[in-house]
């Protein structure tokens, strides 16, 4: 493939990584997670695995169960081969107490044919506990 050619297709790539926090978490848009996580596709957050859309969207409506008003913005996004990974920061606001959150995490896509087929995330789980316990 010509120089030119990978250059397009890893920012393609990057920006497509940062479409999912935009459209997913920003804009509450679960068709997006339909259409970006492929069917065979596989989410490694921590110890816990999501298998397929369906299983993502589970996990994506217990979170905006849980909180609101988020805004996930890319801090650094790098491509590679087939892969993407964004460096994020996110605010959100704990729906039931209305506590303000901060996190930033990282988020390492495989992508093919426009679709994530693994996922390997890692996020501030410790400060976000550190800060609902706060009173």
């Amino acid at each position: 493939m010509p120089s030119g050619s990978v250059q397009l297709t890893l920012e393609a790539n990057k920006a497509l990584a940062i479409r999912w926090f935009d459209e997913v978490w920003n804009q509450g848009r679960r068709e997006t997670i339909k259409e970006l996580f492929a069917a065979d596709g596989v989410l490694h957050d921590g110890a816990n695995v999501y298998r397929g859309p369906e299983e993502f969207c589970g996990f994506h409506d217990s979170l905006r169960e849980q909180f609101s008003k988020f805004s996930i913005r890319p801090i650094i996004s790098l491509a590679e081969g087939d892969l993407a990974c964004v460096h994020w920061s996110a605010d959100f606001v704990q729906t039931a107490t209305r506590k303000p959150v901060h996190l930033t995490g990282t988020s390492l896509v495989r992508i093919r044919n426009g679709q994530f087929v693994e996922a390997w995330q890692n996020w501030d789980a410790a400060a976000l506990a550190a800060q609902l316990a706060e009173s």
